[in-house]
């Protein structure tokens, strides 16, 4: 019980410092508490990671396996401002948002604020 309180509150923490979290449990008994496991199954793309791995998953995350589950949070900095005419569209290789022209993607458009890890 005092792991799982431990693990709650490292994951309410994490989610004060970050843009977006989550933690993802891993399958539940009969009672409704979660079972431990040795290993982590990413549901974005069905890897493997053992408890105390942590990757980078493919929609941007960075994550880390538990014995009871797994967390990840946003790597990419989320604008917050900028211009009407620009929009924010996040480079899913790069890991970042480019503001640019709604009708000119090639004009990149000033952010001055942005939230995320």
């Amino acid at each position: 019980m005092k792991l799982l309180l431990g693990i709650v509150l490292l994951l309410f923490a994490a989610q004060l410092s970050e843009s977006a979290c989550f933690f993802q449990a891993h399958n539940t008994n009969a009672a409704g508490e979660p079972q431990e496991s040795d290993v982590c199954i990413d549901r974005t793309d069905g890897s493997v990671h053992g408890v105390g791995e942590t990757w980078n998953a493919a929609n941007c995350q960075r994550c880390t396996c538990r014995n009871l589950g797994y967390g990840c949070c946003d790597r990419a900095f989320t604008p917050l401002m900028y211009p009407e005419d620009c929009v924010a569209v996040l480079d899913r290789d790069a890991c970042v948002y480019r503001v640019h022209l709604k009708d000119d993607p090639s004009i990149e458009c000033h952010s001055p604020g942005s939230i995320g890890k």
